[in-house]
């Protein structure tokens, strides 16, 4: 490690804010099983150690429940099932009685066989359940051996981790822990969602940083951008400093925006809606002034229930009347791609089956969503979208799949049958968009997948990433197109890609015509505040400067000056230290 020399460490941006403070380390010791072979006459020992051990923990979990909200204890929930779990229980007895193994052994093997069978899925949500059983067999040795648990040390704590069990992160967050970056995890962990939702700022998969922080070490922390400034100069800390006071300072006005509208200081209004994945985050949702639902991913459900018709319907339900009278924007399963499904692994899985056409290819499966989101419209402000749509053939296909199932249901009972639309993220769909205008009420442009497939750039290669410019003028011109057409033919537009949460992007989309986005909810307020200073007339004539620039590196350089005088903030905020 070179001493005092200031290092940028990048990860995903898991929880936004601005923080300065000491490095703490909770290093990660490997725990191994012990595993030597029991006698006869230790067996019964063992077994009574695993079963004392399983009840401490089954009324510590239960004392953690306590006064948190249904959205965190559902996490614990999920470890409380798995111990009570009779194949768990038979499967642990099974080595201890019969393989004559020690009690951490059998819960190990218990555990690792299901961790290994998530972990081949390829897929980020079953990574991320792996992740939770393996911490829950370390946290089991832990109780076993009656190990001291890992402290909080100091104040303006900044916490390092490989990872953090369920109870850690609560603990975390009643602490003076001010942000954690973790060498691993994903945006669907529940050490994610728990920090998002106490707004702790966070940083995940940053990598091995062993050799690059030390405790005690200065660090700062950029949860909008995923950056780790280790060692920061003092005139980076001064930067900084300027910049905490300034964000400090606007945060207090944001909380003044969640009642205001999205307006334009000509009058035009914007309105702004939310990107989710789980239902628990409908809360912040509602805590933050969105005007609705712009994006339900349905993915994560599909892992879960995408059999059960019936706990499809009360989960899509209840967020829908939550967030009445505003909308609710369903969108049906997005398989295929980097969201691989047990059955179709392909070698070039982005130009596959995918979107639509996965669902096509599995029908019953798809009219089972169809038939909950149906079900679910009791309010009339549910509506449904279709993913990766690239032919016309296909947007005729699924909406008469849509109506004939709800023609189904109309024989028997009262429904309201949701309005349809698209997802457009592919240049095909985009620059025949009129052909298909009277067979949708709406269309969401996905600007991650439609700027991958405008430019043929992978945009998880880090070897050609930077060339994924979402900004890039030819994708700016698709945009505009469909913006065009939504007003000749009379069809909504919106945008729920990344760019919606980029400040560029949000003046370029407006200034193209783009009347609804779709963000990440933290952002709403601060996006909000942004609109209100912007006029119609003057986002035009950058828009339309900008089509004619070269790449999306010269579009960010024109919009970035222009930000430089409207909204400064905006750009210490996400610019580099």
């Amino acid at each position: 490690m070179e001493k005092n020399k200031e290092m940028l460490l990048k990860g995903l941006p898991i929880a936004p804010g601005l923080v300065i403070g000491k490095a703490l380390i909770w290093r990660h010791k490997r725990i191994e099983p012990n595993r030597r072979f029991v006698s006869e006459g230790e067996r019964e020992k063992e077994l009574f150690n695993f079963h004392r051990t399983r009840e401490i923990m089954l009324k510590d979990l239960e004392n953690l429940k306590k006064n948190l909200p249904s959205r965190i204890t559902q996490f614990i929930d999920f470890q409380i099932a798995i111990l009570s779990d009779t194949d768990f229980l038979k499967d642990v007895e099974y080595y201890i009685k019969e393989r004559g193994r020690t009690a951490e052994y059998a819960v190990y093997q218990s555990l690792d066989d299901k961790v290994d069978e998530l972990k081949k899925s390829g897929i980020e949500y079953y990574n991320d359940r792996a992740k939770e059983l393996e911490t829950l067999y370390f946290d089991f040795v832990n109780y076993l051996r009656n190990e001291e648990k890992r402290k909080v040390r100091g104040k303006d704590v900044v916490l390092f981790a490989d990872d953090i069990t369920i109870e850690e992160s609560i603990r975390i967050v009643n602490s003076d822990v001010k942000a954690v970056v973790l060498k691993e995890g994903g945006k669907t962990s529940h050490a994610a969602i728990i920090l998002r939702d106490y707004k702790i700022p966070a940083v995940f998969g940053v990598g091995d940083f062993s050799q690059k922080v030390e405790d005690g070490s200065t660090v700062i922390i950029n949860g909008w951008k995923g950056e780790v400034i280790v060692n920061p100069q003092s005139t980076t800390i001064e930067r900084f400093k300027s910049l905490l006071d300034k964000y400090k300072e606007e945060a207090k006005g944001l909380s003044e925006m969640k009642d205001l509208p999205a307006i334009t200081t000509d009058g035009r209004d914007i309105t702004l809606m939310a990107n989710i994945d789980l239902p628990q985050e409908i809360d912040l949702v509602l805590s933050e002034g969105a005007h609705g639902i712009g994006l339900f991913r349905t993915e994560l459900l599909f892992y879960e229930y995408g059999d059960d018709e019936k706990k499809q319907e009360e989960i899509y339900k209840d967020i829908c009347e939550k967030v009445y009278p505003f909308p609710c924007i369903i969108r049906a399963f997005d398989l295929g791609g980097d969201k691989v499904i047990k059955g179709y692994r392909e070698k070039n899985p982005f130009l596959g089956l995918r979107g639509i056409r996965l669902l096509l290819e599995e029908e019953e499966q798809f009219r089972k969503q169809i038939r909950s989101v149906l079900h679910a419209n009791t309010k009339g402000n549910v509506k449904f979208m279709v993913p990766m749509v690239t032919t016309s053939w296909e947007v005729k296909k699924t909406r008469a799949i849509f109506l004939e199932e709800a023609k189904k249901l109309s024989e028997t009972e009262d429904i309201h049958i949701p309005e349809f639309g698209i997802m457009v993220e592919v240049p095909s769909i985009a620059l025949t968009i009129e052909n298909i205008a009277s067979y949708i009420d709406f269309v969401s442009i996905g600007t991650n997948d439609l700027t991958q497939y405008t430019l043929a750039v992978d945009r998880r290669n880090s070897k050609v990433s930077y060339l994924f410019q979402h900004t890039h003028p030819s994708v700016l011109k698709l945009i505009k197109k469909i913006a065009e057409a939504g007003k000749k033919y009379g069809f909504r537009v919106g945008v729920c890609g990344e760019i919606s949460s980029d400040p560029v992007g949000i003046i370029l989309l407006i200034g193209l015509g783009v009347s609804e986005l779709s963000l990440t909810p933290s952002l709403i307020l601060e996006t909000k505040k942004l609109i209100r200073k912007l006029s119609i007339q003057e986002v035009e004539s950058l828009a339309n400067k900008a089509l004619l620039l070269s790449d999306g590196e010269e579009v960010n350089v024109l919009i970035m000056e222009f930000l430089k005088e409207k909204s400064p903030e905006i750009v210490e905020k996400y610019g580099h230290f």
